[in-house]
């Protein structure tokens, strides 16, 4: 089965075909046999979800486990970790606190005044957590 395979592939020897296309011959056609699949005589793709068995769905766990296990993740993790950190860290420190707004509005504002703004203020934290 696998000389007819080669066969079908240009006569190419197992050296070739691990050069050319990375893969053996006989896993070359059973994945243009998978990508056949997708796709009618005329070309046109089939109108259908492509569910992935049990087993290749533990393949794919399997290879992210792996990656996330290797040691290019880990040195990739590592440089931009401190980096991002920062980064966030930055971007979330507050410009202001509540205590600097409520001493700069009883220095400036009336008690209505103030009531006015510390409502509005509340009104947005309110919205951006979802309480409105």
């Amino acid at each position: 089965m696998g000389k007819l395979k080669e066969h079908y592939l240009n006569n190419l020897t197992p050296e070739e075909m691990e050069e050319r296309y990375g893969v053996s011959a006989f896993e070359y056609v059973e994945l243009m046999e998978k990508y056949k699949k997708l796709f009618d005589d005329n070309g046109e793709p089939l109108n259908y979800e492509y569910e992935p068995t049990q087993s290749e769905i533990d393949e794919m766990e399997a290879l992210v486990k792996d990656y996330y296990e290797s040691d290019e993740f880990k040195e990739y993790a590592a440089s931009i970790a401190q980096e991002e950190i920062d980064a966030i860290n930055d971007s979330v420190q507050l410009k202001y606190t509540d205590s600097d707004i409520l001493y700069v509005l009883d220095g400036i504002a009336g008690p209505v005044l103030k009531g006015m703004i510390m409502s509005k203020l509340n009104d947005i934290w309110n919205t951006k957590n979802g309480i409105v």
